[in-house]
């Protein structure tokens, strides 16, 4: 069983196919920096609702609010089924 409710979204990345994850986890400042950060580097937009974006080494790109329990990942087209599968299972060992 997945420790995580995910859907297909649209998305803003052409060439790409977005997924909605929701987790039983804020995604704050800490587990962005302490858990997430594995996967890639970590930018922080300072909006009035602040987002955090990673680009993984495979272009994977995940996308958030900070503070929210859910974040928006987009795999490159070509790549999404592995790309998926990997991410998944990271987020099912992390969420343990």
């Amino acid at each position: 069983m997945d420790n995580f409710e995910v859907k297909k979204v649209e998305n803003c990345f052409k060439n790409s196919q977005t997924y909605e994850y929701k987790i039983n986890v804020n995604l704050d400042k800490e587990f962005i920096d302490n858990k997430l950060s594995v996967l890639g580097e970590v930018t922080v937009k300072p909006y009035r609702r602040p987002i955090f974006m990673i680009t993984c080494q495979d272009n994977t790109r995940i996308k958030g609010i900070i503070n929210s329990k859910t974040m928006k990942v987009s795999f490159e087209d070509g790549k999404v089924e592995d790309s998926k599968v990997e991410f998944e299972k990271f987020l099912n060992d992390l969420l343990k």
